[in-house]
């Protein structure tokens, strides 16, 4: 029992113990925040775990350019394809089974990746890999829909993001750091052991709604509009929910560039980034790994303040976001008019700068895509968007690996006109993300009743 004490007024009052956040709705939705942050962090960190493994796979498996490429690929092309089934199980199954069952495919395929023995094993192993961590963004979301307020969405969006992008700071320096010392098998068995144990926290811990711990709805300590304020839930199949959806132009302006902005982002910062610092700027694989850091400490920035900013500032969430992709457009420009090598000093600030505008980025995609549906929709609506950003990875990591390949390699070692070729894409790429995503300022904002 919590202890007693004797207030600066002398009133008796009890002492709080940490326990008691538990017992209490507020506090227990950070719980649950945390733990969904940490199997995120996880699903971050098998995104561009290649990158610091890419140089063992090319010499233990014989491997080149191509074949590395449509290995990694297989993750985004798997995690693509769940997320539309994801979102509407995520609100008709409910969140927390989606996530508790996800995780657990993700452990096998984990273990599996470990265990391969050649190229193919490893691609089949990274698409269990892609579709376990596939259940855990859109779920996640759609709790936090129920944990907190509509005006906390976009705040809570980006601290998640940054949090569970710590995982991606986690597979540059200190991964390389565990391979280094582990073995890249061995690491891997590692990790898959604590995403098996994740899932029984998951399934003990995790809640889709305070109802379901006996507490009154978020909403109605908040004076925020009911559920049913918001439109009838459609108690129909997943075809329904997907034609309501993709009958909304705004949901496909802000898919459209989403796609472009986030696949080739992805494809180097998970794949092609240590190999370039290597092969062209010389750095040994630890020092690679540690500029790498920069990337989604970036991200981990960049979430939460772009966020902030958005939700505070009067010009809208849409001017913000538009300025976020024009800053990153301006950075991967500096790739092209330096010739693909920059000068070493722009090399961190160049990746951090990149890092924190795709963080911002992804929080405002999420929640200007939110916004668009009512609470009952959500997860269909954030589940049909997702997987835009994961297919232009899939699509663009293989066909970044051809470019590469075209211009030839020399053992496991590329040229420098090899990644400008990759510089060109992603330049152009972020043009194109720009341009669909332009309409969308001169629209207003228009939520379903």
């Amino acid at each position: 029992m919590p202890k007693s004490g004797i207030n600066a007024k002398g009133v008796r009052v009890k002492s709080i113990k940490a326990w008691t956040v538990a017992k209490d709705p507020a506090g227990y939705r950070w719980i649950i925040f945390g733990l969904l942050s940490i199997v995120y962090f996880l699903a971050c960190l098998h995104r561009i775990s290649p990158t610091v493994i890419a140089r063992d796979l090319f010499l233990e498996f014989g491997a080149d350019a191509t074949a590395l490429g449509l290995m990694s690929s297989a993750y985004f092309y798997l995690y693509a394809a769940v997320q539309p089934p994801v979102g509407v199980l995520s609100d008709t199954l409910g969140p927390r089974a989606v996530v508790t069952l996800f995780t657990f495919i993700a452990g096998i395929g984990v273990l599996l990746f470990g265990f391969a023995p050649n190229m193919a094993v490893a691609t089949v192993a990274r698409g269990l890999i892609g579709i376990g961590v596939g259940g855990v963004f859109v779920p996640a979301l759609k709790i936090f829909s129920g944990w907190y307020r509509p005006t906390e969405f976009a705040g809570t969006t980006g601290i998640f993001l940054a949090t569970g992008n710590a995982g991606n700071l986690a597979a540059s320096l200190p991964l390389t750091y565990l391979v280094v010392s582990l073995g890249w098998r061995m690491s891997f068995w590692a990790i898959g052991g604590v995403t098996l144990v994740l899932v029984v926290v998951c399934r003990m811990v995790l809640r889709d709604k305070p109802e379901d711990k006996g507490w009154a709805p978020i909403e109605a300590h908040t004076g925020a509009p009911s559920q049913a304020a918001l439109g009838p839930e459609v108690k129909t199949g997943a075809l329904k929910r997907f034609g309501i959806v993709f009958r909304k132009p705004n949901f496909w302006m802000v898919t459209t560039s989403y796609f472009f902005f986030g696949g080739p982002t992805l494809t180097f910062q998970g794949l092609w980034a240590v190999p370039y610092l290597m092969d062209v700027h010389g750095y040994s694989r630890v020092q690679a790994g540690g500029l790498l850091m920069l990337m989604p400490l970036g991200i981990i920035v960049g979430a939460p303040l772009f966020g902030f900013l958005a939700d505070r500032l009067p010009v809208g969430r849409k001017t913000v976001l538009m300025a976020s992709i024009g800053a990153a457009m301006a950075c991967w420009g500096v790739f092209l008019v330096t010739g693909g090598k920059p000068p070493a000093a722009l090399i961190g600030p160049l990746f951090f700068f990149s890092g924190a505008c795709g963080g911002g980025s992804l929080s405002l995609y999420m929640t200007i895509n939110k916004e668009l549906f009512p609470q009952w929709l959500t997860g269909t609506a954030m589940g049909l968007m997702n997987p835009a950003a994961f297919l232009a990875t899939a699509l663009f990591q293989p066909i970044s690996g051809y470019l590469m390949d075209a211009v030839g390699h020399s053992g496991a070692v590329y040229p420098l006109q090899a990644y400008l070729h990759v510089f060109i894409a992603i330049f152009v790429s972020m043009v194109l993300c720009f341009v669909t995503i332009l309409p969308l300022s001169l629209r207003k904002a228009d939520v379903m009743k």
